[in-house]
Formats: structure tokens, C-alpha cells, sequence
């Protein structure tokens, strides 16, 4: 199962940790994987391409599906809009996954971490 949680601080998401494998088919025609992994990766890299919001990539191991990135600006308050955007899109896609596939990703939201 695919686990991410959401860490927010007064309505803001500074925090995100996504870990492990769905299980919902073999590697390479996994297409829930490979729909989070899309979301996730691309958002990390349209935040870094086309916002100036420091991310911080604490760790990224493929083999155990893990993704864990932080916005230490954002944990402090301050928001960048468009890195807000970018964040909402990844949200709508992975809360619209976990609701067609609930079986095989959960999402953990915390809040004032």
C-alpha cells in the first residue's frame, strides 16, 4: 500500500512523505504507482522549474517507494502562490487515485505539526 502523509501548519502544506508500493500489480503495469509517482515527481519538479519556493528533497528511494520533501519557508508561514497552486493540483489528483483506488493508497493528513 502507498502512504502519504500530508503535513500542514495553520492550512498550509510545508511537508510531504510518500512511502511504499501499491501492490495493485506487478512492477512496470502498476498504474497506481505510476500515477502517484507522475503527480508527485512532476509537481517536485514544476515547483523547482517554475517557482522560487526552496524544496528540500529529504530522501528518495525507489526500491522501497519512498519521497519525502519539505518547504521550510512554508513551514514558517510564508507561502509562495504559485508553489500553492502546484500543491493543490497534486493533492486533487492523489485524493481522486485514493478514491478509485482505495484499496492500495491512503492518504494521512496532519495538522499544526
Amino acid at each position: 500500500m502507498i502512504k502519504v502523509k500530508l503535513y500542514f501548519r495553520n492550512e498550509v502544506l510545508w511537508r510531504f512523505r510518500v512511502a511504499g508500493h501499491s501492490g495493485y500489480a506487478e512492477a512496470g503495469a502498476d498504474i497506481v504507482c505510476s500515477a502517484v509517482s507522475l503527480l508527485v515527481f512532476n509537481t517536485v519538479n514544476s515547483i523547482t522549474e517554475f517557482t522560487t519556493e526552496m524544496i528540500s528533497v529529504d530522501e528518495i528511494d525507489q526500491e522501497q517507494g519512498i519521497v519525502d520533501c519539505h518547504f521550510q519557508h512554508r513551514r514558517q508561514g510564508q507561502a509562495n502562490k504559485e508553489c500553492t497552486l502546484l500543491l493543490k493540483s497534486m493533492l486533487l489528483g492523489l485524493y481522486s487515485i485514493e478514491g478509485m483506488y482505495g484499496e492500495y493508497i491512503k492518504i494521512q493528513t496532519i495538522n499544526n505539526e
